[in-house]
């Protein structure tokens, strides 16, 4: 989708301006999302849309079944390529906007977010598999279902705020701005927001990837001496 970007680029005259607050987010031990400032200016009267979409990743999807009262798994299949985040924020309702197929073709929206797997599944059936993976990512806050909106004043100059939950992954996050008109789009820009570890929190994470024995053994001893605190305290109240 590359491709598409910059033909328009190619052939708009139309111009749209656009940056964010920072570019760079920080994860560290007690990370509780963040809010970024999204601006710019455009040259033409349009309807704008932004998305932000996290690393993509491939995704292990089981189906559970009950069986003679237990709950197991039935069935296994890979997804790739599947956005580990998604936020999208507009002028108005995606559904208001008349232009269905400007947005599939650039993935705008919950439901157009397309990623591979499962394609020997009948359409209905893989479907079925997309919406488990959608759904888990709404409760988990990584998939916002509601939109975002964005302001704008002089019908030249929007603003808005990017929404990043807790739940963030490292790596770099794609912010497409599109400006569409009478269901087309006519401009577009592509920027990128850095997601990475700092601190203690860059430390355990390290720690985790590398050596996970000395993790892990680490892990079992804080819960052993976390433990022993806990209950030395309620002896002593008790006492």
């Amino acid at each position: 989708h590359i491709f598409f970007l910059f033909n328009i680029f190619l052939n708009s005259k139309e111009i749209i301006i656009a940056d964010i607050s920072d570019n760079k987010i920080d994860i560290d031990v007690g990370f509780k999302g963040a809010k970024l400032l999204f601006f710019g200016v455009i040259d033409n009267q349009g309807d704008i849309v932004v998305s932000v979409t996290g690393p993509r990743k491939a995704v292990k999807v089981r189906k559970k079944e009950k069986k003679m009262g237990l709950w197991i798994n039935s069935d296994l299949k890979v997804f790739y390529d599947v956005p580990t985040y998604y936020y999208v924020a507009s002028t108005k309702p995606l559904n208001e906007l008349n232009a269905d197929q400007a947005l599939l073709v650039n993935q705008v929206g919950i439901k157009n977010i397309r990623f591979e797997g499962a394609e020997e599944k009948e359409e209905k059936e893989r479907d079925f598999w997309k919406s488990g993976i959608i759904n888990t990512m709404i409760k988990s806050k990584r998939y916002f279902s509601e939109e975002g909106y964005i302001n704008i004043s002089d019908k030249r100059l929007f603003k808005t705020e990017l929404n990043f939950s807790a739940e963030l992954t490292d790596g770099e996050y794609l912010v497409n701005t599109l400006l569409i008109k009478n269901g087309n789009v006519i401009a577009a820009r592509r920027s990128f927001i850095n997601v990475s570890k700092s601190g203690y929190g860059e430390k355990i994470y390290k720690m985790a990837m590398e050596n996970s024995f000395l993790y892990g053994l680490m892990s079992v001893l804080f819960a052993m001496i976390f433990g022993f605190t806990v209950h030395e305290t309620i002896r002593r109240v008790n006492a």
